[in-house]
């Protein structure tokens, strides 16, 4: 999750690998720490990531469906489960909907959660999978949007993804992103596109 290629993290923010926290709590800084291409967690209250992913597709392949999954979930200041936050995604600069993070996970220790990590912080998120079909675009099976395979500009070399946390009216937000060494599922985001 550390391999993004473009940010904005506003406090409550923090960037961490398995063995520690990178540079200094609540400094947006360290996101650009050399550091950070070994992270397993990294957290804002207000901001977004962007990732550039490589299009291995050949030009006779016929793009069907594209799915993502990673885990996910709120920011809070220390923990708070009910904590809703509007995340939004976009592929290739085309916005594919917004899902709402029912809070910041806590109370029970991730199951990857290393032993250092502080117990009063965001411990695990939700595992959330992301497809773009030929007929819209679903998180979990849930329709998020109208948004289609059809209608995402497609560069020749590479994808670019973003995750961003907007401000609120509700005053609450952020989002924590979970990699491999954290929360409950050992795997950084994945993307898999899928062809004729």
């Amino acid at each position: 999750i550390g391999h993004y290629t473009d940010y904005e993290a506003w406090p409550t923010c923090g960037i961490a690998s398995i063995k520690e926290v990178i540079g200094h709590y609540d400094n947006p800084t360290y996101f650009m720490d050399p550091e950070r291409v070994t992270a397993g967690i990294l957290w804002f209250a207000k901001g977004f990531v962007e990732y550039k992913v490589p299009n291995y597709l050949l030009k006779d392949h016929i793009l069907k469906e594209i799915e993502i999954s990673l885990e996910i979930g709120s920011e809070a200041p220390q923990v708070n489960e009910n904590w809703p936050s509007d995340i939004c995604f976009s592929l290739n600069e085309t916005p594919l909907g917004t899902w709402t993070s029912p809070g910041d996970y806590g109370e029970t220790r991730g199951k990857l959660t290393p032993e250092w990590w502080h117990s009063d912080v965001n411990q695990y998120g939700l595992l959330k999978v992301l497809r773009i079909t030929e007929n819209g675009t679903y998180m979990d099976g849930q329709r998020l949007s109208d948004v289609s395979i059809l209608d995402l500009r497609v560069d020749p070399k590479y994808w670019t993804f973003r995750i961003s946390a907007e401000d609120t009216k509700r005053g609450r937000g952020g989002l924590t992103l979970f990699g491999k060494g954290f929360g409950n599922y050992d795997q950084d985001i994945v993307m898999r596109c899928f062809y004729e």
